[in-house]
């Protein structure tokens, strides 16, 4: 299947910025693109695996409580169930498996 920026929807949550290429379309993955200025609430998944690949800029992962500096070209994989949070200034791939679920994020 071919997803572009037409497919899916963007979305805005204040910090991160972008566009979920696969929308509800397929259930065993998803992939975004987004920007983030600022800091995310700690989180967790309780649905996917995550992949972030930075595109450019950096920011700070803090994965359960370990910090660790994401550059351009480097890209990390936090597991589902792990609390994790992040802050900077980057443009990012974000690939979610199994698919992005809304109902399966706790904010910590």
């Amino acid at each position: 299947m071919k997803y572009t920026l037409k497919t899916g929807y963007d979305f805005n949550r204040g910090v991160v910025v972008g566009h979920n290429f696969t929308g509800d379309t397929f259930p065993r993955m998803s992939a975004a693109i987004f920007t983030l200025h600022g800091s995310c609430q700690k989180m967790k998944s309780l649905n996917s695996d995550r992949l972030y690949y930075v595109i450019n800029g950096t920011a700070t992962f803090t994965i359960k409580s370990k910090k660790q500096l994401v550059k351009s070209g480097e890209l990390v994989i936090i597991p589902m169930n792990t609390p994790y949070s992040y802050a900077g200034d980057m443009e990012c791939f974000l690939v979610h498996s199994p698919a992005f679920d809304k109902t399966k994020e706790i904010k910590l």
